[in-house]
């Protein structure tokens, strides 16, 4: 099973090449191994626009990150995929708008 854990104050997202994507919203994380699975970031609109995620001017663009693409954590989440390379790592759903 599958939980989503809303992280208080967001650590920022930047990519290999330096661009700032957004911040981390909140983890989500397998309730039998405890291992965080993936960080749900909500993106700044020109990076939205840049990977083709689902964002309007009353809700912001958000995303599901792989671990995997994590390269380290302090101050900022650096990922080690650019983020032209990012749209190929992101499962289609991720760009797709919301369901309501």
């Amino acid at each position: 099973m599958r939980i989503t854990e809303r992280v208080h104050a967001g650590r920022t997202v930047v990519a290999a090449g330096g661009q700032e994507l957004g911040t981390v919203e909140a983890l989500s994380i397998d309730s039998e191994t405890w291992k965080v699975e993936a960080l749900q970031v909500k993106l700044h609109s020109e990076t939205a626009d840049q990977i083709g995620a689902f964002w309007n001017f009353f809700h912001a663009g958000r995303i599901e990150l792989p671990t995997r693409i994590v390269q380290s954590v302090s101050d900022t989440v650096l990922l080690s995929v650019s983020v032209d390379e990012l749209r190929q790592v992101l499962p289609s759903e991720s760009a797709a708008p919301p369901a309501h």
